[in-house]
């Protein structure tokens, strides 16, 4: 088969987010922000392309200077924009977060009608699928519409080209109209993706099941090949088809801010498992993707490299 030109596209919000300087501050004292591209599958583009992959991003922003600094990041991070659209009638999406180590992150998201959950069915028509090795895709594209039917569509059109697919489920609760229809809309999504990923409340979320045990097999029967249950300072696991339970051990760090920890783990775990790494080390490599990024203060911009993340493990014991 001939290379491709992409080895993954990741779908969905691109947002800009504005992180608290000020560490231990309530939020309604914070006088000084920090502006960062956010929005988990944009960290998760800036990450996957940091650890080497060819990555495209697409999504849908404003025409303001903000959107443009987005362009401008991902850019100059190697993200190829192609399917970036820009919409002139719509904002891009705000995050503003209070940072309250270890265990206290206040999150306001201003997302009235942002131009992301505009993109289209026929968008999707757009992008080449048949040059991307995977597509990723996160679940707050099913919160609304047109949204929802483009992220199907593009699901749908992966699959049809042979192109992997990763789903992570990004549960957030503010972002969806009917908070009751979060789980009946993921598992539609669920038979044309090859792996979902999500930590243990979004994977019960996702399944309507009261604890984990429950939730993964309930997903498992969805999804091709895999459950991936990301646990924080537990470490991770992936559950197969084959019945099979991957278990890796987790890192230990210093908290700063856990936000974006579960997009580099995600883009460590895609990363690996499209080198072909056995699932433990996928697991493996997700965690300490994401140890490295809970030590410091944003989500894209303080993604690791690949080098960081091999140098991190050898002096942590290896995989």
């Amino acid at each position: 088969m001939p290379k491709r030109t992409f080895d993954v596209i990741s779908l969905g919000r691109l947002a800009i987010d504005l992180y608290a300087d000020e560490i231990g501050v309530e939020l309604a004292r914070v006088r000084h922000f920090s502006v960062y591209a956010g929005g988990c599958p944009a960290n998760f583009a800036t990450g996957a392309a940091r650890l080497g992959l060819r990555v495209a991003m697409a999504s849908r922003i404003g025409t303001d200077g903000l959107s443009d600094g987005l362009v401008e990041f991902l850019t100059k991070e190697g993200v190829d924009t192609r399917y970036v659209a820009r919409d002139a009638e719509r904002l891009t999406g705000l995050a503003f977060l209070s940072i309250l180590p270890p265990d206290t992150f206040p999150l306001v998201y201003y997302r009235p009608d942002p131009a992301d959950m505009h993109m289209t069915p026929e968008d999707m028509a757009e992008i080449d699928f048949e040059q991307s090795g995977a597509l990723f895709v996160a679940g707050t594209r099913f919160s609304g519409e047109p949204a929802r039917s483009a992220a199907l569509a593009a699901m749908e059109r992966a699959r049809a080209a042979g192109t992997r697919v990763a789903l992570d489920i990004d549960r957030r609760p503010t972002l969806w109209r009917d908070p009751g229809a979060f789980g009946k809309h993921l598992r539609e999504a669920l038979p044309l993706a090859d792996v979902v990923m999500g930590t243990e409340e979004e994977i019960m979320a996702a399944a309507d099941q009261p604890g984990v045990d429950e939730a993964v097999p309930a997903l498992l029967d969805l999804a091709r090949q895999a459950v991936a249950v990301k646990r924080g300072a537990n470490g991770s696991e992936v559950h197969t088809k084959e019945g099979d339970v991957c278990r890796a051990r987790p890192f230990s760090v210093k908290t700063l801010n856990v936000l974006g920890a579960g997009d580099a783990w995600a883009a460590g775990f895609v990363y690996a498992w499209l080198q072909g790494w056995p699932w433990k080390q996928c697991a493996r490599f997700g965690n300490a993707a994401g140890a490295i990024v809970v030590t410091r203060h944003a989500c894209a911009n303080d993604m690791p490299r690949r080098e960081e993340v091999a140098t991190f493990i050898e002096q942590q014991g290896g995989l």
